[in-house]
């Protein structure tokens, strides 16, 4: 970490971060698939779902935000259909409500993460969440996930840029943001996620004391040339790392009566500044 400021702020993106948003995707394609025979008979619902992705990944909304976003991801079902020669814009708007709906359902915060994000700000780190993404789905996300019972701040790039001054991830301008709605330097703040490019060189290049990569099960190399803080396979891990990086004091055991002496204050207590 950069500077030995105290540690005061952690920032945590949302998508495959705080939610795993990969494992909800599963859930949606699965219905959607089944729907998609049913509707359309001799259609393959796997193979409309392997041909809309990419279509998706290139083109999620209107870059001219002139569509709606569910009418866009409708008519790419209905670009994804035709190349098994279907063609029926009612199924393809019934497919695109499905697998939003059944997406929001199954988006909820992980077993635990609740938790580990109370303890962080019980040792008196303030929390935001950085995410990217179409304003209108990235706040349905969090209505779903309900981390407004968690998070007072949450900046959605989409939003930022809507509004015509502002820009989402990597550029540093939302986490000086998210710096400025907390009270922090960004020296004294980290920001975890689970993107090289938008997380961990975004906040780097934003002059934050440091970034946390969550590496999924460790299936990605790591690039020459980024030093995160710390590489987690699962957020859960992340009050370890920082204990690890004396950032965090160790949880204190549970039901073992305060002694005398452990009940003076001790140097862990206090905030470390450290670099890393």
């Amino acid at each position: 970490m950069a500077g030995q400021r105290r540690l005061r702020a952690v920032f945590f993106d949302l998508d495959d971060t705080l939610v795993l948003t990969e494992d909800a995707d599963r859930a949606a394609f699965r219905s959607v698939a089944a729907l998609a025979e049913d509707l359309l008979p001799g259609l393959s619902g796997r193979q409309l779902v392997n041909d809309w992705r990419p279509l998706f990944h290139a083109s999620p909304w209107c870059p001219e935000g002139k569509t709606h976003v569910e009418e866009w991801r409708a008519a790419l079902w209905l670009q994804a259909m035709r190349r098994q020669g279907a063609d029926d814009a009612a199924a393809a708007s019934r497919l695109q409500h499905c697998f939003s709906s059944t997406r929001l359902q199954h988006f909820r915060f992980g077993d635990g993460v609740e938790a580990m994000v109370r303890r962080l700000q019980g040792a008196g780190l303030a929390t935001a969440v950085i995410t990217n993404g179409h304003r209108s789905v990235q706040r349905q996300k969090l209505e779903a996930c309900g981390a407004a019972r968690l998070f007072a701040h949450m900046l959605v790039g989409g939003e930022e840029i809507a509004t015509g001054c502002g820009h989402e991830k990597p550029h540093p301008a939302i986490f000086h943001k998210a710096c400025s709605l907390v009270g922090c330097q960004p020296s004294e703040a980290i920001h975890v996620g689970d993107s090289l490019v938008a997380d961990v060189n975004g906040a780097l290049q934003a002059g934050l004391a440091g970034a946390v990569w969550v590496n999924r099960g460790g299936l990605r190399p790591l690039p020459t040339g980024l030093r995160p803080a710390a590489i987690l396979s699962s957020v859960l891990e992340l009050p370890s790392a920082l204990e690890q990086l004396r950032l965090l004091p160790p949880a204190a055991p549970l039901h073992q009566p305060a002694t005398a002496e452990e009940d003076q204050p001790r140097q862990e207590d206090t905030p470390v500044a450290v670099a890393v």
